[in-house]
């Protein structure tokens, strides 16, 4: 009466029953979303950080210069930022690991059943 999808298929595996799999998959995109997001705002503060050591070397401070104190919250958020990035980067590797040995884990016996 209670006939479940993986019964009535035995040769479908559900591809959420195998957790190496599933955390590959959140590892991966959370990592590749840290990664990407670290590199675009290290990018935009690296740029604050140029900037600031660049305009006291001109002599005067024009309007847009950043102020010392800012130019140091520049420096702290690319330090930040670049650890976010770094991480985002281990967290996709570490995903895309578990991600092969799930999909390995999945494919295994499928290539068991069809060789031999």
């Amino acid at each position: 009466m209670g006939e479940s999808h993986q019964t009535a298929n035995p040769n479908r595996a559900v591809w959420y029953k195998n957790p190496p799999l599933v955390a590959g998959m959140v590892l991966l995109v959370l990592g590749l979303g840290n990664w990407v997001t670290g590199a675009i705002r290290m990018q935009e503060y690296q740029e604050r950080v140029d900037l600031s050591r660049i305009a006291p070397s001109q002599g005067g401070l024009s309007p847009s210069a950043p102020s010392a104190i800012e130019a140091e919250i520049a420096v702290g958020r690319v330090d930040f930022y670049h650890v976010i990035a770094s991480g985002g980067r281990l967290m996709a590797a570490a995903g895309f690991l578990l991600v092969t040995f799930g999909l390995a884990r999945a494919l295994r016996p499928l290539a068991r059943r069809e060789g031999g």
